[in-house]
């Protein structure tokens, strides 16, 4: 079972990736910023779709997922925490045209906390389709 929202996570990556190289600038590329706000959109759209489809999954085959207790002092971010950072990052970029200037670090730290955030269903879900 593979779920749509990790393949664009994934296209977010090698979008960032594949960006323009700015050799005066060590470290940033350049990149077409609706492109990325685009993605994210796409990401907003298919993961409450994926989380519905892992948990009919995971409800077929009886698997229940278990609540995390977690103390109150520290609330713990979830992926929508991670993509509104992004797009707060995006948006206090240098632009130029349609081309926003930004940190490959930045973002692909802000990237890895997406991926790692992403709901336990839909992990669960992948795990046990591969059994």
């Amino acid at each position: 079972m593979e779920f749509e929202s990790k393949k664009i996570i994934k296209n977010l990556e090698e979008y960032i990736e594949k960006s323009y190289s700015l050799p005066i600038f060590k470290g940033y590329v350049a990149i077409n910023k609706s492109g990325v706000e685009k993605i994210i959109d796409d990401l907003y759209v298919n993961l409450p779709i994926d989380v519905r489809e892992a948990r009919t999954f995971l409800e077929n085959r009886n698997y229940k997922i278990k609540q995390k207790q977690i103390p109150s002092e520290t609330p713990k971010k979830g992926i929508y925490d991670y993509l509104k950072e992004l797009e707060v990052k995006l948006d206090s970029t240098i632009q130029f045209t349609t081309y926003a200037f930004v940190s490959i670090k930045e973002f692909e730290n802000i990237i890895n906390k997406i991926y790692n955030s992403l709901p336990e269903e839909i992990i669960k879900a992948e795990v046990l389709s591969k059994q």
